[in-house]
């Protein structure tokens, strides 16, 4: 990822570099990154999970289901394309991909409800903002405990 190195956390609503600094964090389904602000509408229903985000500028990220399984998701990320495959069917543990198929990342729920995310070997580049709002996606639809701040 861009700006990146190490294992990034999702500890609760707070995304944690691997120095103790807080990249981004979420409040009131607002991602707050920087300067940046995305706002967060997500529906996690029994059949079908997505995930939109928009910009202060408009620009417009999703993330959604395409079948009856949450096992592989699709995202758009203002035209740049992205597939969230799960790595087993017994694991929450999922890559993304880019559009050509090279792993960018991966993302890993743990049992205590935080979620790590770790470049993918020999990874292709994954803009920052990207990679939050993708990896905020995965808490979203795989941590096994979510604990959300108003």
């Amino acid at each position: 990822m861009h700006e990146r190195e190490g294992i990034w956390t999702w500890s609760g609503n707070d995304l944690i570099d691997q120095q103790g600094g807080i990249v981004a964090s979420v409040i009131s389904d607002v991602i707050y990154l920087g300067e940046e602000r995305l706002l967060i509408e997500s529906s996690p229903g029994p059949w079908h999970f997505r995930a939109r985000a928009t910009t202060g500028e408009g620009e417009v990220y999703t993330l959604i289901q395409n079948s009856l399984s949450v096992a592989r998701l699709s995202a758009d990320c203002v035209g740049r394309r992205y597939t969230l495959e799960r790595t087993s069917p017994w694991r929450k543990e999922r890559r993304i991909l880019d559009a050509s198929g090279a792993p960018c990342a991966v993302v890993t729920p743990r049992v205590s409800g935080k979620v790590e995310v770790s470049d993918a070997v020999d990874y292709a580049p994954l803009p920052l903002i990207d990679a939050v709002f993708l990896s905020w996606g995965c808490v979203l639809v795989d941590s096994p405990v979510r604990r959300p701040r108003v």
